[in-house]
């Protein structure tokens, strides 16, 4: 089999992606890996200005571990809480709950301790 012909049929499967459960006031919030491209995105939204902002990077992996069980995006909620994209979302909905906001994100770290991007660029090549 081609390289060519390896990427092409990786390109239709499905990844299984490590994930954990973390429980906040009384709901489970399932919380996967992130993938390369998902990692960058999350980078992208951090560097915006002139310094790297961390608190943006942390909402934005808040946001890709858990859209797949979340509906971040929904307008609804953005206009509920008087925000335009969903990576401003993370703060406002934990602005009153810093436990439950802390529980998450370490779930994030948790789940993602092992991928390094390097990593990561390393298995999409397997």
């Amino acid at each position: 089999m081609s390289k060519l012909e390896k990427f092409l049929a990786k390109a239709s499967q499905d990844v299984v992606r490590k994930e954990i459960t973390v429980e906040i006031d009384g709901d489970t919030w399932r919380v996967r890996q992130l993938s390369l491209t998902e990692i960058r995105a999350c980078e992208n939204q951090a560097d915006k200005g002139e310094k790297f902002d961390w608190h943006r990077f942390n909402d934005a992996r808040i946001v890709k571990a858990t859209e797949h069980d979340f509906p971040w995006n929904d307008n609804s909620l953005k206009e509920a809480y008087g925000v335009h994209t969903k990576y401003e979302l993370p703060a406002k909905l934990f602005e009153h709950n810093l436990d439950g906001y802390s529980k998450l994100l370490d779930a994030v770290r948790r789940v993602n301790a092992d991928q390094s991007e390097r990593e990561a660029v390393d298995e999409a090549k397997n």
